[in-house]
């Protein structure tokens, strides 16, 4: 084992810099709304052309992705992976149906699916939008054209959407019709409105580093939740009047994507490790795997060049390289700081169920056919989720996950998103998920 001077800097950022979600306060919720008639839905006329502007885009219709793939291996079940599988669900029921935390709502949609119900009964995605939702108006609007929907990134000390487009990615993600009727102040509107609303409020321009997101990093959920939606070559003026292109998005993810990974391409060149102290791609949300998972898609439905996707798909033998030192970090950091053991589980969760989550969706997306060495790397991937998801229930992660809540927020926070993350991961690897593109 290296020193430990050596050990203890890369220690601390782990600790630090893979514990990268919200920390949402507690809140009562407003009253749920009742339901109400669907309006019309909405057509584009012969005259419209793009780019579509602030005073059109309630016309644009969206463009749901036909496809549906799974991943061409899919691990077979056993009890170890049965017993994890049925563990992290519970965790999910009982930790992100809460209805003060819209962050876990999301993690909670994102594991269990349309349909999933909030511990008061109401139905998440109906909760979601009554409590948290919010109008705004675009162009010139009459007769309720020109409003569209939203999600903030607070409600009062409550943190909503923390990452832009996150709520729409996981909507996307999981399914729901764009025409599914919600309720926002009161009144009705499509789920399509939320796409609307995040397309027309989306800007960047690299040029002048002028942006609507918070960082590089914020991309990742916006891209997924638009592309899943939009039509081939759509361009639009944003709300700041920022003229763009999808397809530039796209090409921006998968460009920062690959720059920030760089110095872990030149080790694997090599043949060598490297460390993790919060550089490149270990600035970002779970290391990455969101950005990664964004952007594949974003490539798949045909929006990026192709020089980017040709770029992006060198991720795919850089994951599995990744892997193995990733792990071998963590457990020299669980040598030298054993009382840290619970964080670094958590964090071992994060980085495996993110990596099967992120490696099955591009498998089931066709971007490629896991070797039969890849398929051992996957299959050993689930069966340590597997020994980490028992691990942190002898540690009394789970069932005391409210105890930790008082003293580390950010902390339970991981176990729910982590544990809904794994859950998905495991879905996708036994062929049980899917993803539509």
């Amino acid at each position: 084992m290296a020193p430990l001077t050596r050990l203890t800097l890369p220690l601390l950022v782990l600790l630090a810099c893979d514990r990268s979600e919200p920390q949402p306060a507690a809140t009562s919720a407003t009253p749920a709304a009742t339901s109400a008639k669907a309006p019309s839905k909405p057509q584009i006329k012969d005259t419209m052309t793009a780019p579509w502007d602030a005073a059109s885009v309630s016309k644009l219709i969206p463009q749901p992705g036909e496809r549906v793939g799974k991943t061409p291996t899919p691990l077979k079940r056993d009890p170890a992976i049965d017993a994890a599988m049925t563990r992290l669900g519970e965790v999910v029921d009982r930790y992100a149906a809460d209805p003060d935390n819209p962050w876990a709502i999301g993690h909670g949609l994102l594991a269990r699916g349309e349909g999933f119900k909030l511990r008061d009964g109401r139905d998440a995605i109906d909760a979601l939008f009554s409590d948290y939702a919010e109008p705004f108006s675009v162009g010139a609007s009459s007769a309720g054209e020109g409003t569209l929907v939203r999600f903030p990134s607070k409600v009062g000390d409550v943190r909503v959407e923390p990452h832009s487009g996150q709520i729409l990615k996981v909507l996307t993600e999981i399914g729901v019709s764009p025409d599914r009727v919600v309720t926002v102040a009161g009144n009705p509107h499509p789920v399509a409105d939320l796409y609307r609303g995040t397309l027309v409020s989306s800007y960047l321009d690299p040029q002048r580093n002028h942006s609507s997101f918070s960082s590089t990093d914020d991309i990742a959920w916006s891209l997924q939740g638009l592309t899943a939606w939009s039509p081939p070559g759509l361009a639009w003026t944003a709300t700041d009047g920022t003229s763009m292109k999808m397809r530039d998005l796209g090409t921006f993810g998968a460009t920062v994507l690959i720059k920030e990974s760089q110095f872990m391409f030149a080790a694997m060149q090599a043949g060598a490790e490297f460390d993790k102290r919060g550089q490149g791609i270990f600035k970002y949300t779970c290391g990455g795997a969101h950005l990664l998972q964004g952007t594949a898609f974003a490539m798949k439905r045909g929006f990026g060049t192709q020089l980017a996707q040709k770029g992006l798909l060198g991720q795919i033998p850089l994951m599995f390289y990744r892997l193995p030192i990733e792990l071998k970090i963590y457990d020299a950091a669980m040598k030298q700081a054993p009382e840290h053991a619970l964080l670094l589980l958590v964090q071992r969760l994060k980085f495996t169920g993110h990596f099967l989550e992120s490696m099955h969706k591009m498998a089931a997306m066709g971007m490629y056919r896991p070797s039969q060495a890849q398929q051992a790397t996957l299959n050993g991937a689930a069966q340590h989720v597997a020994l980490v998801v028992r691990a942190l229930d002898q540690q009394g992660a789970f069932d005391g996950a409210e105890e930790i809540r008082k003293t580390d927020e950010q902390l339970y926070l991981d176990i729910v998103g982590d544990s809904a993350h794994a859950l998905r991961g495991l879905q996708l690897a036994t062929g049980e998920g899917s993803v539509r593109y």
